[in-house]
C-alpha cells in the first residue's frame, strides 16, 4: 500500500479518536442511563491493530490516550501505559498468514481487555487511589465487549480497514 494511503488511514483513525474523545467531554449526561458506557477508543485501536498494525503507531496510541487522560481527569498516563502495553501485544500477536475468524478475533481479544480493567484497577489500589466502583467497572468492561463487533464492523465496512492479503506487504516491511 502506498504511505500516503497508510498516513491518510492513522490521519482518520487520529480524527476519530479525536472525535471519541470530543464527544465524552460534552455535557450529555448519561448515554445510556445509569449504566456506563463503552470504551469506544479502545475497541478502535484494537480492532485497527489487529488488522493492519502499520495504521496504528505507537506515537498515535501514546499522544491520543495521553490526551484523553488529561482531558477526562484520568490518573495521568496509566489507561496510556495499560492501553500501549495492550496494542504492542496484539501488534505482536497478530499472524498475518492467515486471517482469523470473528469468533477467534473475539477470543483473542476478550483477555486483553479484561486484563486491561483489571490492571487498572489493580495498580489504583495498590497505589491507594480510589479505584472506580466495582459493579460500575464489570458494567463498562461488559459494554466494551458488546460494542467491540460493532466497532469491527464499522472498521471492516465503513473505513475499509482489511487484513493484508497473501503476498502483501505492509509499510513496516512485514508480508502476510
Amino acid at each position: 500500500m502506498a504511505p500516503y494511503a497508510v498516513w491518510k488511514q492513522r490521519a482518520l483513525l487520529a480524527g476519530l479518536l479525536g472525535l471519541i474523545i470530543f464527544a465524552s467531554l460534552l455535557p450529555l449526561g448519561p448515554v445510556f442511563g445509569d449504566i456506563p458506557g463503552p470504551d469506544l477508543a479502545m475497541c478502535l485501536m484494537f480492532a485497527i491493530v489487529l488488522r493492519r498494525p502499520d495504521y496504528v503507531p505507537v506515537g498515535l496510541v501514546l499522544v491520543m490516550v495521553f490526551t484523553a487522560d488529561a482531558l477526562l481527569m484520568r490518573p495521568l498516563g496509566l489507561w496510556t501505559l495499560i492501553i500501549l502495553v495492550a496494542t504492542e501485544f496484539l501488534r505482536r500477536s497478530v499472524v498475518q498468514t492467515e486471517a482469523l475468524t470473528p469468533a477467534e478475533e473475539f477470543a483473542q481479544i476478550v483477555p486483553v481487555m479484561l486484563a486491561c480493567f483489571l490492571a487498572e484497577r489493580i495498580i489504583l489500589i495498590a497505589l491507594l487511589a480510589d479505584p472506580p466502583v466495582f459493579f460500575s467497572q464489570v458494567i463498562h468492561v461488559g459494554m466494551t465487549l458488546v460494542f467491540y463487533p460493532i466497532i469491527v464492523v464499522f472498521t471492516h465496512s465503513v473505513l475499509g480497514v482489511r487484513r493484508l492479503q497473501p503476498g502483501e506487504v505492509d509499510t513496516l516491511g512485514g508480508r502476510a
